[in-house]
């Protein structure tokens, strides 16, 4: 059995570099924190022998690897608004190193504004490329994200 854990922080500020009716864009500037734990868990149905002298593979085992990347981020983002109506379209890009090699991330969505705030639906891609015989070689993931933004 192999499991993987992982957590993601990032911590950023920004300069509102546009701020027009219809788009803003933001540059923006920070770190992006990444802690991995991946374990691995075997049971062998017989030992595995060596030569004399040489160790064997245990039956039962376990190993476990963690890895902490800090890295230095800079980017934008933003939205363009979609028409006359309350419809818009949030962008984010961010790119960096320091741990790694590179590390990017990039979310692309929809979203329609209200008086007290904001639904979003948007898609998220993270990479991490480190190489190195590290514990994290080329890692990425994606998906779709639902969320709600709270205007005070």
């Amino acid at each position: 059995m192999t499991q993987v854990k992982g957590t993601v922080w990032t911590l950023l500020g920004g300069y509102a570099a546009v701020h027009e009716p219809h788009v803003t864009i933001d540059v923006i500037a920070g770190f992006r924190y990444f802690g991995l734990d991946a374990t691995t868990n075997w049971q062998l149905s017989a030992p595995v022998t060596a030569p004399p002298g040489a160790q064997a593979f245990a039956r039962t085992g376990s190993v476990t690897e963690s890895e902490d990347l800090w890295d230095a981020i800079v980017g934008i983002r933003g939205r363009v608004k979609l028409g006359e109506g309350n419809w818009f379209m949030p962008y984010y890009l961010d790119a960096g190193a320091g741990d790694s090699k590179l590390t990017w991330q990039g979310v692309l969505g929809v979203g329609h504004a209200f008086k007290w705030g904001d639904i979003i639906l948007a898609y998220r891609y993270l990479s991490y490329e480190q190489g190195d015989n590290k514990l994290v070689d080329d890692l990425s993931f994606g998906g779709f994200g639902l969320g709600l933004n709270f205007h005070f």
